[in-house]
């Protein structure tokens, strides 16, 4: 009779060190490389005169470069709203010292992502900004997202799941 406390022993312990072991291996990583095609930018200027601290919103339209979010490569999966306060000097030839708050909502097949940050170096592409939410399938996503820019038109989304 001695051997059954043993026995219910040993399995409380394993049951005691398996249970923690699944629930880490329940989370995962997953990246997501996408195309965009920018639509227009819109200002909505706020003093002092200039571009700092005036918000700009624009629309990134978002395509598979391969086979992802139940598409083929080159279909559709969605649209990203890009909003930024600039704070600093911004132009096209360079950005360096400039700084923006962000916020990034992708909207993809089965939920959304969102990403934002205040302060976010502006210099040399891409702009790193941290995942910071998800809904639908995206539930509880944290990461980092890489947009892309006019010299290389590609998001990278380096998501962990819960």
């Amino acid at each position: 009779m001695a051997s059954v406390p043993r026995v219910a022993l040993l399995a409380a312990v394993a049951l005691v060190l398996i249970a923690p072991a699944q629930a880490v291996r329940g989370g995962h990583s997953e990246m997501l490389t996408l195309g965009i095609i920018q639509h227009g930018t819109t200002r909505t200027p706020h003093p002092p005169l200039g571009d700092e601290g005036d918000v700009f919103t624009t629309t990134l339209l978002l395509n598979n470069t391969i086979a992802a979010l139940g598409k083929p490569a080159k279909a559709s999966v969605g649209a990203m709203t890009f909003q930024y306060v600039l704070h600093g000097k911004c132009s096209t030839e360079s950005c360096a010292g400039a700084t923006a708050d962000i916020v990034a909502i992708s909207r993809l097949p089965g939920g959304t992502i969102t990403a934002s940050e205040n302060r976010v170096q502006l210099g040399k592409p891409p702009i790193l900004v941290p995942i910071t939410k998800g809904t639908g399938v995206f539930k509880g996503a944290t990461g980092m997202l890489a947009v892309g820019a006019e010299s290389r038109p590609i998001n990278t989304y380096q998501l962990k799941l819960p």
